[in-house]
């Protein structure tokens, strides 16, 4: 019975202090960044992967090299692989604006040192599904780009579904406004209600809100109750005191411009708060579908021209209406999936700072 009992215990703390196994899917845009440094450096989130690829705001080659320089910043070792898929969406022609590609693929211009991390050779699907094969528990994925390396991977290897425990969604619009007309950049654009990744590759978004995988939506319902205040930034500034959030404190000072707009959230942190804290998440369990309606032309200002005629599945590559492309609707047959409401904005500011400026403990 003594043995019993303590083999309880050991299992119960075990579990307690048990971390969780993670592969990151991002696009290594402003709020990636700081998404990647939250996860690395969280002592609850056992990071395996990250993974990116061209559909998204970066493009491969700078994000192989920003990665693993964001990394360095932080407690994970040399064993957190990453790789990069596609260049191109599965379907359609659609693509962030170019000025926010170039900031992301330069890390808003503040400089970092090159890493020696090695970059994964394979494809970035085909490392998501050797890190689940490998892992000894459930894995949870978090996608905070389009959603193509998600539904390639769900393609090619269907039967690793069960394998992931949450898979934790940054995107979509539901009783909110969309956020693809930003002044300056996307003017008289057609379309008011989608969300950018749900955007950029729509067709990928509708293959994996059909999945069944158990998902979390961090849409922009939520999202928009997390915004980057002046008053944040000069708090933060404060408080910075580790090279991960003095990176930070940099990137904040030179976006005081998007800051004064009004227009920048916590997105992709609060996604990683979700996975970190499902309190972050309050909210409702209904079907999704995702459009993907064919067009004859695309709207040209978000297009980009250089987008192969075929696809990588070998098929003529699709147009996409530019006015419902990537909407997220509720209703449907597709089995349901949890959409977030609530947050707490208050804690989600707290527990990102605090964890920034978390000394890293752990030698890479």
């Amino acid at each position: 019975m003594k043995l019993t009992i303590l083999t309880l215990i050991l299992f119960l703390s075990g579990n307690l202090y048990a971390k969780t196994p993670v592969i990151f899917d991002t696009d290594m845009a402003i709020d990636d960044w700081s998404a990647l440094l939250l996860l690395a450096k969280h002592p609850k989130i056992d990071l395996l992967a990250v993974t990116a690829n061209g559909v998204g705001e970066t493009r491969c080659e700078p994000a192989m090299k920003n990665i693993p320089a964001l990394l360095d910043l932080t407690p994970a070792s040399n064993e957190v692989a990453f790789a990069c898929g596609d260049d191109y969406p599965m379907e359609g022609y659609y693509a962030f604006p170019e000025p926010w590609r170039k900031q992301a693929d330069t890390l808003s211009g503040v400089s970092l040192p090159e890493s020696k991390r090695k970059m994964d050779t394979q494809h970035a699907v085909d490392l998501i599904h050797q890190k689940i094969k490998d892992a000894k528990s459930k894995v949870t994925l978090i996608a905070t780009g389009s959603l193509t390396n998600i539904a390639q991977w769900l393609t090619k290897y269907p039967k690793e579904r069960d394998s992931i425990a949450r898979l934790v969604i940054m995107g979509g619009a539901f009783d909110v406004p969309g956020n693809i007309i930003v002044p300056g950049f996307t003017d008289n654009h057609p379309n008011q209600h989608a969300e950018w990744n749900m955007f950029v590759d729509a067709k990928a978004a509708a293959q994996v809100f059909a999945s069944g995988l158990p998902i979390e939506v961090v849409g922009l319902d939520v999202t928009n109750q997390v915004k980057v205040t002046k008053a944040f930034a000069k708090e933060f500034k404060s408080k910075a005191s580790t090279p991960a959030a003095e990176f930070w404190d940099k990137v904040l000072d030179d976006n005081d411009w998007f800051i004064d707009s009004g227009e920048y959230f916590f997105w992709d942190v609060l996604a990683a708060l979700v996975v970190i804290d499902r309190s972050f998440c309050k909210g409702e369990m209904a079907s999704v579908t995702v459009t993907h309606d064919k067009a004859e032309k695309p709207w040209e200002p978000s297009s980009l021209k250089s987008i192969p005629e075929t696809t990588t599945e070998g098929k003529k590559r699709q147009h996409l209406s530019a006015k419902t492309a990537g909407v997220t609707r509720i209703g449907g047959n597709n089995p349901k999936v949890k959409i977030c409401r609530k947050t707490q904005a208050d804690k989600a500011f707290k527990v990102f700072t605090d964890t920034l400026n978390r000394k890293n403990s752990v030698k890479k």
